[in-house]
Formats: C-alpha cells, sequence, structure tokens
C-alpha cells in the first residue's frame, strides 16, 4: 500500500483487483517533494542499486528489494515495485518463502518481478495493438 501510494504521488487507496471500486486511504502522504524524492530513490534502487536484477530494457521499473530471516532459519526475500516507473500503472510485491541460502531479496524475487512485468508489458502491448 505504501509503495502503491509513492507511485500514486501520494495518494494512499485501499489494495484492489479491480479497477472498479477505490476506497482512499489518505489522499496525500506526503508532501509532493517528499514523494518525488523517493520515487528517484526507488528507480534508483534498481538502476543502480541491490534491485538492479529487476532492470528490465523493456520498461522502467522502481522498487524496493528486501531479505527477512526467520526464527526457524528460512527466509522471505522480497522485491516491491511499481511500473511503468515514468506513469505507474501496476505495483507488485513478490514475496518468496525459501529455505537456506543464499538468500537475496533483489536476486531472487527482483528477477521473479522483472519477469512479471514484462509478460504484463508485452500481454498489454500486444492486445492494445489488436
Amino acid at each position: 500500500t505504501f509503495y502503491n501510494a509513492i507511485a500514486n504521488s501520494g495518494k494512499m487507496v485501499q489494495p484492489q483487483l479491480y479497477k472498479d471500486s477505490t476506497t482512499v486511504i489518505n489522499p496525500q502522504i506526503a508532501s509532493q517533494a517528499n514523494i518525488d524524492s523517493l520515487k528517484q530513490a526507488l528507480e534508483y534502487v534498481v538502476t543502480d542499486g541491490l534491485g538492479q536484477p529487476a532492470k528490465s530494457d523493456k520498461i522502467q521499473i522502481a522498487g524496493e528489494t528486501g531479505t527477512v530471516q526467520l526464527e526457524n532459519g528460512n527466509y522471505i526475500v522480497e522485491f516491491c515495485g511499481y511500473f511503468p516507473a515514468n506513469a505507474p500503472q501496476y505495483s507488485i510485491i513478490v514475496s518468496i518463502h525459501k529455505d537456506g541460502l543464499p538468500a537475496s531479496g533483489g536476486l531472487m524475487a527482483g528477477d521473479v518481478f522483472k519477469q512479471i512485468t514484462e509478460y504484463i508489458f508485452i500481454y498489454n502491448k500486444y492486445f492494445n495493438s489488436k
């Protein structure tokens, strides 16, 4: 919800699966200057940071990585972001539960995020051209 609010220029809405119903939680979570700074930072994560495995040559992506070790020794690796970064239409979180090492949100979840975004990009491009 937080990353989606950044993508929406600060407007926080309840997560939804369909476009028909939108519930606004907070019309502006931060100043526009702070939102713009966050957008720039999330783009940097993908272009030059730990989120580089999410980088696509087809569509601009912005997001953040995360890795958590659970009490039982397993890991959760995540990548949460939105695309296209310059005019967001989608926000997605990829969360992978994994046993043992290696465990990297950027490498593992970031790569899955990229595959999902490229599939959606190609799908939309194909069906919107018909």
